[in-house]
């Protein structure tokens, strides 16, 4: 293992940010095999997708949000193949801090393995710093296994998923595990309209929630309702909570603003998958 000759104190938006997106995917796998570069989860329900069964380097591993001292490592000229060998198709290289001739060789690597690789992606980090008073809604509640089905469907409509099995195991896996996982869904007419999943790693830091996911059916978009879902999850967070969310899209990061949110960082990466899963 190659470490870079001077240690870097992470910035504190991108420490706890990551911490929040590891120890949530963690939460939810089968198992995690951890690195000091990255963590690889294993979720066979849902080996093709983006959230399971895939390596994320971040060229660092953050155990705790306060773990920001220290150095950046260089991973094994070889982890293409390695990360091949050993089954994970998919991987996620966190180009945020790390030096941008580590980061195309490690990416170059991949693409000599025979990855496809999408380079330059772009990730908003949010965060609310004071959670402002906000309205709770008669029209959410927070979810449990009754609603499995209709969260799991919403999930799939919002984001254009076809297969909704492992969207229902995933989401089981959350709500039984209620002291780490907020899941909450707006119903109209006997409907999931929307839904929220908030992440809280009580045990591990007791004033950081992150929200994983959240979505609005495409019927019921354009009324507020991904507002109105998250205002009440946000509103059911206790005082000194700071609150991480990663956004792409303009008009997601507008609704963030309204809530309170505001960008405390840019996360840059690339996507390196093997072409049998496209």
């Amino acid at each position: 293992m190659v470490h870079h000759a001077r240690s870097s104190i992470l910035p504190k938006w991108y420490a706890e940010a990551k911490f929040l997106q590891s120890e949530s995917m963690r939460m939810v796998s089968d198992t995690t095999d951890n690195f000091i570069f990255g963590r690889i989860f294993r979720t066979p329900t849902n080996q093709g997708h983006r959230d399971g069964n895939h390596l994320r380097m971040s060229f660092c591993h953050l155990e705790f949000p306060w773990d920001c001292n220290g150095v950046l490592a260089d991973p094994p000229c070889d982890i293409a193949r390695i990360v091949r060998d050993i089954g994970i198709d998919r991987c996620t290289v966190d180009c945020t801090l790390v030096n941008g001739r580590v980061a195309d060789s490690v990416l170059s690597g991949f693409e000599k393995t025979g990855f496809v690789c999408e380079r330059n992606l772009e990730d908003y980090v949010m965060c609310l710093d004071t959670i402002v008073t906000l309205t709770e809604s008669q029209r959410v509640r927070r979810a449990d296994e009754k609603d499995i089905t209709g969260v799991a469907l919403c999930n799939a409509r919002s984001f254009g998923y076809t297969d909704m099995s492992w969207l229902v195991e995933k989401l089981l896996r959350q709500l039984r595990q209620p002291d780490s996982f907020r899941v909450y869904a707006l119903y109209i007419r006997e409907q999931v309209a929307a839904f929220a999943v908030i992440y809280t790693p009580w045990e591990k830091s007791k004033d950081l929630a992150f929200v994983q996911v959240m979505g609005t059916d495409p019927e019921f978009r354009r009324q507020g309702l991904a507002y109105e879902v998250l205002a009440h999850a946000l509103a059911l967070l206790p005082k000194g909570v700071r609150v991480y969310l990663e956004a792409v899209d303009p008009a997601a990061i507008a609704l963030y603003e309204k809530l309170g949110f505001a960008v405390v960082g840019k996360a840059m990466s690339a996507e390196c998958w093997l072409p049998s899963l496209k």
